[in-house]
């Protein structure tokens, strides 16, 4: 399942698998503003993609070590927004759901811009207006 993480309580520990956390930080960036899309590897979310499987821990990456918790998120931004607000918020909303949710403390969260997303064309008029011109 994949390196879990503990969190000591007084009558005991609690124990939360990566995959948890990773659903915790996914949901976390993808509810903010600007992000078009989060952007996983192949081999990961590549699978569940092409099933139409949605997955919320998609382009999210929690390591830990001896004294570190470290998320990397991957994201693809939608045009004309402010990247580094973008990201800054990505930062506070991960950090504040995994502290809220499950009482530990991110050392790092770093987000990875892989790509940026241009708006929709506007629909072009009626094929019928198309051949007239005015009088």
């Amino acid at each position: 399942m994949g390196e879990e993480l503990m969190n000591v309580e007084p009558n005991g520990t609690v124990t939360f698998a990566n995959e948890v956390l990773e659903t915790i930080a996914g949901i976390a960036a993808a509810d903010v503003q600007g992000i078009a899309n989060m952007s996983g590897s192949l081999m990961k979310d590549g699978w569940n993609d092409l099933i139409g499987k949605k997955r919320p821990a998609k382009g999210v990456k929690v390591t830990k070590t001896e004294d570190s918790l470290t998320i990397d998120v991957q994201i693809i931004v939608e045009y004309g927004v402010k990247v580094q607000d973008v990201c800054r918020k990505i930062q506070e909303s991960i950090y504040t759901a995994i502290d809220t949710m499950t009482g530990l403390q991110p050392t790092a969260i770093n987000v990875y811009v892989q790509g940026v997303k241009l708006k929709e064309a506007a629909p072009s008029e009626p094929a019928e207006n198309a051949g007239k011109q005015e009088a």
